[in-house]
């Protein structure tokens, strides 16, 4: 990081572990999202929120896989393909219907933050 990135940072008041805790509480809505655009393997969606996030987020194996196991026994998203690894995951109509339920609150949460931030 040059030093002017550095300054910049500090001006923003926001330090690496900030920017990675916005996108934290994000994981499950994200994962969601991920499986709403194809069916995905665990290291493909890890690789996606990266990519989103321009490198500024990449979810670790330890809080992925566990997530998605949850989503497996809760009938949100189910294997599919073969028995071999990597295993693809995709989205139930459970699954579709508790991303649409999370994107609406997701939306009334982005009109919040955008009042905050006076767009």
């Amino acid at each position: 990081m040059s030093n002017s990135d550095r300054i910049g940072r500090v001006q923003e008041g926001l330090t690496p572990s900030d920017r990675i805790s916005s996108y934290r509480g994000h994981l499950k809505m994200a994962l969601l999202r991920c499986l709403m655009e194809r069916d995905m393997h665990g290291l493909e969606m890890i690789n996606r929120m990266e990519e989103i996030t321009s490198g500024d987020w990449r979810p670790s194996p330890g809080s992925v896989y566990p997530q998605l196991q949850e989503f497996e026994r809760k009938g949100l998203i189910r294997r599919v393909g073969t028995s071999g690894r990597p295993v693809n995951f995709t989205l139930t109509g459970k699954g579709k219907r508790t991303f649409k339920t999370l994107r609406e609150r997701m939306n009334n949460y982005m009109v919040f933050i955008r009042w905050i931030t006076g767009q």
